[in-house]
């Protein structure tokens, strides 16, 4: 199933509307940018369009191998424990736990987002700790935040605790996707 289809099946919409929906999310949500950047935890606590675009990106991760060379670190180097750090759509905490391995998600309590991962998470049959942003961090082989630092205006200090609570990191750094008239939202001040 791809994930295209599985948002499909969650809103119960035709799998050809929504696929084109997440082809286009990115420009909603740079568009709606300019209203909500006063609350970005409003913003992303309430917006469903984030569901959509982040299908998309998993979708292409996938297309791209990245999930295959998410499985391999964590067999290659003997993974325990796994933080979805800004964890989307939880992907990255499912593969972990049918994996066999310890998982924990954190993202915006309440959030469309969030909802749509345990979603995903009672489909696959896993049950992953699920954190709240803010809670205490504990020490995991490997912490994944992708696509999560460059829409943290000052996000020094939560990459240093990020980086203190793992052996290793998976991320994209912030100027990989720079802020632009594309990506309104990621407004870090790292360069």
């Amino acid at each position: 199933m791809t994930f295209y289809e599985e948002l499909a099946e969650y809103l119960g919409r035709n799998v050809d509307i929504v696929r084109e929906y997440c082809q286009i999310a990115r420009v909603v949500l740079a568009y709606k940018w300019e209203e909500e950047k006063k609350d970005p935890i409003k913003y992303y606590k309430d917006s469903t369009d984030y569901i959509f675009d982040l299908t998309m990106y998993q979708q292409v991760l996938q297309d791209n191998g990245f999930h295959k060379v998410f499985e391999r670190i964590i067999r290659d180097f003997s993974i325990k424990s796994v933080l979805d750090f800004g964890g989307g759509i939880g992907e990255y905490a499912v593969i972990a736990c049918k994996a066999g391995i310890k998982a924990d998600y954190v993202d915006i309590e309440g959030s469309k987002t969030e909802e749509y991962a345990k979603y995903r998470f009672q489909k696959y049959n896993v049950n992953p700790g699920i954190l709240r942003l803010g809670d205490p961090l504990g020490k995991y082989d490997l912490i994944v935040a992708m696509d999560v630092f460059e829409h943290i205006e000052n996000n020094a200090p939560v990459i240093e605790s990020i980086a203190k609570s793992c052996v290793y990191l998976i991320c994209n750094s912030p100027g990989e996707i720079p802020y632009g008239y594309m990506y309104p939202q990621h407004i870090s001040a790292v360069n």
